[in-house]
């Protein structure tokens, strides 16, 4: 319903008017204290204006398509092809995406589809077990936590999304380190093994071999367990999403304290988990 509002004293309309002057004026230099590269700016143009074109451009028809002079065009590409985000072909000279590029839009689709996918299962998971639930994938810092639910109780179980995880003491990290290629996860692996030693601590794997002998348990199994290795009093299980390829797409995982949470082999945690990777690997297709 509308409501009509008493008029202003002239006084204070110009004063407010004054005051929104300020704000704007405000507003003006704290935009210009955000100072970005605009070389990475007219670099990101150059990318977008591909996109949007219909397959391989000539040097002429690009920079122009960029707003662009063709000498000052032709400085950029040079980066972003030592960058592999751009290639020239020698056949013809024109330009178009690099394998780089084409490595990043996978990952992003990927991950979009992933999220997409992952969330309504995740809601299921969450809503049968009564458990902490999250999705994790490989990330370029190593496992990383992507989405997750938590349900109300005394005491949260607190996963934030972007948190990097352990290979050796984390559920998540056990599935990546068991199913990805050995290249991958070999240095990490050897480097949480000489933080472990340095710690002092009792962890439960104490050298290259026991993390060998793990992750073929992981793999045997499939599903990874961990009883308070990273958080005293918590348990974790998860259990991976391999595609057609049998390749990692994602993991998906439930963590709750050890009072509650059901962690045997044929348990209903681990049943419902597997239960959902499955179904997630049917709607990647």
């Amino acid at each position: 319903m509308l409501q009509a509002r008493a008029a202003e004293p002239l006084g204070v309309g110009l004063a407010a008017g004054r005051a929104d002057k300020k704000v704007v004026r405000s507003l003006s230099r704290a935009d210009r204290r955000q100072i970005g590269v605009q070389s990475v700016e007219i670099a990101g143009r150059l990318l977008k204006t591909l996109a949007q074109l219909g397959g391989p451009q000539t040097l002429k028809d690009f920079s122009a398509a960029a707003g662009l002079s063709p000498a000052k065009a032709h400085r950029y590409l040079v980066s972003l092809i030592r960058e592999g985000l751009i290639e020239q072909s020698s056949i013809d000279g024109r330009y178009d995406f690099g394998g780089a590029a084409r490595e990043i839009g996978r990952a992003a689709i990927n991950r979009l589809d992933i999220m997409r996918i992952g969330a309504p299962l995740l809601v299921g998971l969450r809503n049968v077990l009564q458990q902490t639930v999250f999705l994790g994938v490989w990330g370029n810092e190593g496992p990383t936590v992507l989405y997750w639910l938590d349900v109300p109780r005394p005491v949260s179980v607190i996963i934030r999304p972007g948190s990097i995880l352990p290979l050796l003491t984390s559920a998540l990290g056990l599935v990546c380190a068991a199913y990805l290629p050995p290249d991958l996860t070999k240095r990490r692996i050897a480097k949480e093994i000489a933080e472990h030693k340095r710690s002092g601590l009792d962890f439960a794997v104490k050298s290259e071999t026991e993390a060998a002998r793990k992750l073929a348990d992981v793999r045997a199994r499939g599903f990874s367990l961990v009883r308070g290795d990273l958080i005293r009093g918590i348990d974790a299980m998860a259990v991976p999403v391999l595609d057609f390829k049998k390749d990692l797409v994602a993991v998906l995982a439930a963590v709750g304290p050890s009072k509650s949470i059901d962690v045997s082999s044929n348990g209903k945690s681990i049943r419902e988990l597997k239960l959902a990777a499955k179904e997630f690997v049917s709607l990647i297709g």
